[in-house]
């Protein structure tokens, strides 16, 4: 446990909440997540290539716990931290009444690793933010705190002013008073360049509003103080969320305004940057993207963050954030766009978007239907002999691969995903039978590729050479002082005639993974998203 919040002997959780482990909140609430987008057991694929089983975990015998002391009972001063805290986007004075409050989804980046607060009971974090410039007040309450000098209560305020900045309110009037002096503010840095407009959706039908998605210097005076105010909210929202640094030059933020009007003329000094509207406006989203540089002389656009805001979620938004993202990187002739470690949320949303938008290039279409009767022609004999692999039938065709580049932006790996859907969807379709050749030559295209990208570590063959990098700081001395801090590795190299030219492996412990059992996990988590995939994205 953090030594700064050591947890009183006589203040202990309950027996069932100190065997709940952290790993264990997290994967609850990915699974919780993960049902929200739907998903379904994966389709039967049988194929000629072996793919691994996936040994299923056996059941145990429960052991009985055993029996609560009275030090293990409920502890009414330790609180659940997503149940306490609650956010809150206004505009008036009265939307702090009014305003529908949403919970965090995560709290231990803030709070205590295990989400708990410590020294009340019945904590209320109420965090108001205002829905333009996300200026940030914090109202605490609570029924009693505890009293111990030796084992304080938690600094909630403190804790969260680490992440909110200095600027974090927590007078009531002070706040009222910032609401009213920035009625009038306008979009930072002079609204921004305008790169995507559409009309708003989720906003009743009484009520008219215009959704902007403008790109932002991230270093610019008038920019980086707004981001780092709204940025904190990925902490809340995302698992090991980090912030970016924002005097790099090289970020770019998109950021989704949403403005309500009246009449189109308001709407139209909106889109032009005229005017941000006279009812107010609010942001929605936001995404940053880092530019990095490829030899000799281009550039790539990595996503690295992006966030919707609850009040606005399912209203379009991600998506709308991805295609502004490509149309940025189209703009500026970046090479191609990557995520960087997209949760599966984000990646079935990518997903669904890059398959629609490569199934409406007439080129990649005819190329998915010439693959699919290519493989269609395969017979059981070329299955039986394995004298070929079968999956050279579905091969992405070079032009598709350079088309998906240079028009939709798409890196090398999101693509091989995209295609492997379009075949799967376009036989879904087509009505293609489970147990045929294509299946099993789709199968077999499948698991390379999983194998090039999840096996390609040091065990794997890897040429002439094998390096094993280790944890242990070099030794440095005799005016080598300065490689003190580099770690150590250790290098195989293959004999001459050795058979394949292979370096020799080197053996590790017994808990090392089953490389088969890896790739079987993989696969069929890849056929579940395809089946999901499949009922999302229609072609």
């Amino acid at each position: 446990r953090d030594a700064r919040h050591p947890r009183p002997p006589e203040h202990a959780l309950s027996a069932a909440s100190r065997r709940m482990t952290t790993m264990d909140a997290q994967e609850a609430k990915r699974r919780k997540l993960e049902a929200k987008m739907g998903g379904g057991p994966p389709p039967s694929f049988p194929s000629a290539v072996p793919v691994p089983a996936r040994k299923e975990p056996q059941p145990s015998q429960p052991k009985a716990p055993p029996p609560a002391t009275a030090a293990e009972e409920a502890d009414p001063f330790v609180c659940d931290a997503n149940d306490a805290v609650s956010f809150r986007l206004v505009n008036t004075a009265a939307d702090m009444a009014t305003a529908e409050p949403f919970e965090p989804e995560f709290t231990h980046q803030v709070f205590r690793e295990d989400e708990t607060i410590f020294g009340y009971k019945e904590l209320r974090i109420d965090i108001f933010q205002s829905a333009h410039l996300f200026k940030t007040y914090v109202k605490v309450r609570f029924a009693e705190k505890v009293k111990s000098t030796l084992n304080p209560a938690d600094d909630v305020i403190e804790a969260l002013r680490a992440h909110f900045g200095e600027e974090m309110m927590t007078d009531e009037k002070t706040f009222l008073s910032t609401l009213e002096a920035d009625k009038d503010a306008r979009v930072p840095a002079g609204g921004g360049d305008v790169v995507a407009v559409a009309d708003a959706t989720g906003v009743g039908d009484d009520v008219k509003a215009v959704d902007v998605i403008r790109a932002f210097r991230l270093s610019d005076a008038a920019v980086y103080p707004w981001h780092a105010r709204f940025e904190p909210l990925i902490l809340f929202f995302i698992d090991g969320a980090s912030a970016v640094d924002s005097e790099d030059d090289n970020w770019t933020l998109l950021c989704a305004t949403r403005h309500v009007y009246t009449s189109d003329a308001e709407r139209d000094a909106i889109v032009s940057g005229a005017s941000d509207g006279n009812h107010g406006w609010s942001t929605a989203a936001f995404a940053t993207i880092y530019e990095f540089f490829q030899y000799p002389d281009k550039k790539r656009a990595r996503l690295s963050q992006i966030v919707v805001a609850p009040p606005f979620q399912r209203q379009g938004l991600g998506s709308a954030l991805l295609s502004a993202t490509r149309a940025l990187a189209t703009k500026r002739s970046f090479v191609d766009v990557t995520v960087e470690d997209p949760t599966p949320q984000l990646q079935r949303l990518r997903d669904v978007g890059d398959v629609r938008a490569l199934w409406s290039l007439p080129s990649v279409a005819a190329a998915v239907r010439a693959a699919a009767v290519a493989a269609s022609k395969l017979s059981r004999e070329d299955v039986e002999k394995e004298k070929a692999p079968l999956c050279v039938a579905l091969q992405c065709p070079t032009s598709v691969k350079n088309e998906a580049r240079d028009v939709l932006k798409l890196c090398a790996p999101q693509l091989a995903r995209c295609w492997e859907a379009l075949l799967f969807l376009f036989a879904k379709k087509s009505g293609a039978p489970e147990d045929s050749p294509a299946a099993a030559a789709f199968t077999e295209l499948v698991v390379r590729r999983l194998r090039r990208q999840h096996c390609a570590d040091a065990q794997r063959d890897a040429g002439a050479k094998r390096v094993y990098h280790s944890d242990v700081a070099l030794f440095a001395s005799g005016g080598n002082e300065h490689l003190a801090a580099e770690k150590a590795f250790v290098m195989t190299k293959a004999k001459k005639g050795r058979a394949g030219g292979q370096a020799p492996d080197l053996e590790e412990g017994e808990d090392k993974q089953d490389p088969a059992e890896v790739l079987a996990e993989y696969f069929h988590e890849t056929m579940s998203n395809l089946a999901w995939l499949a009922s999302a994205a229609k072609i």
